[in-house]
């Protein structure tokens, strides 16, 4: 698929999955860093970049957060050329970083994440935000994997509720238009990616499987968003430019 196939794609459904985008290779080692958080054996993130699963002894790390703030490896594998090709192609040039995140979605223990938009978390205007969820093992339905609801992104800013789950505090309110498309589950292969946009809905099940279902995800930003409530910034208000 060309870039500009995968902006067509993503401009009709609100997602485009990416196969094969990193090597055998790459992939490892991204994945053995991301082992290394996981595991606690990364000394450079601090505890409040981690949220666990609740209710797991020993505590099993559910997501941990802003990894390019503190580890170099997470900022180059940002601009891996595979990535930035077809994100240039969506949102234009001089991309910037704004998140970095681990979903580890541990076997037998992972956790639902709740259906929602992005943006809702965010404190940013205009919405032209995508997430790249690069799949450090093979995402399956029965490990988990995530679930898009096609052309949902062109729905605008949806109202969100508190969820109550741990690590995903937003959820979808019931919306009759949400309901009425069809919900994807995107199944991928460890090394591939799935691009998503800031609006579009998606949420994912539990890991019932024996097999752990990890996802490494950056947030780019096009060169037009701007930062609307500082107050709502965890860190510094520092956007990396990736292209």
């Amino acid at each position: 698929m060309t870039n500009n196939q995968t902006a067509r794609e993503f401009a009709e459904n609100g997602f485009v999955i990416l196969e094969d985008v990193f090597s055998p290779a790459e992939i490892a080692a991204v994945s053995d860093e991301v082992d290394r958080v996981i595991e606690g054996r990364a000394s450079y993130l601090p505890e409040k970049e981690i949220v666990y699963e609740p209710d797991t002894v020993p505590p099993r790390v559910r997501n941990a957060f802003r990894l390019h703030v503190y580890a170099k490896q997470f900022l180059e594998t940002a601009k891996h050329p595979k990535l930035i090709g077809p994100l240039e192609a969506i949102l234009g040039k001089s991309l910037r970083l704004y998140g970095s995140q681990v979903f580890a979605k541990p076997a037998r223990v992972g956790t639902a994440v709740p259906a929602h938009q992005d943006m809702p978390y965010w404190p940013f205007e205009p919405y032209e935000m995508v997430s790249a969820w690069i799949a450090l093992d093979d995402s399956t339905i029965e490990n988990g994997c995530v679930r898009y609801v096609a052309g949902s992104h062109q729905l605008g800013m949806l109202p969100h509720a508190a969820s109550g789950v741990t690590g995903n505090s937003l959820g979808l309110v019931e919306d009759a238009r949400v309901a009425a498309l069809e919900e994807r589950p995107a199944e991928v292969r460890r090394g591939s990616c799935i691009l998503h946009h800031a609006l579009t809905v998606h949420r994912s099940e539990p890991n019932q499987s024996t097999h752990p279902r990890r996802g490494l995800i950056y947030v780019y930003m096009s060169e037009n968003v701007r930062l609307t409530d500082p107050s709502r910034m965890k860190g510094p208000a520092e956007f990396p430019v990736v292209s």
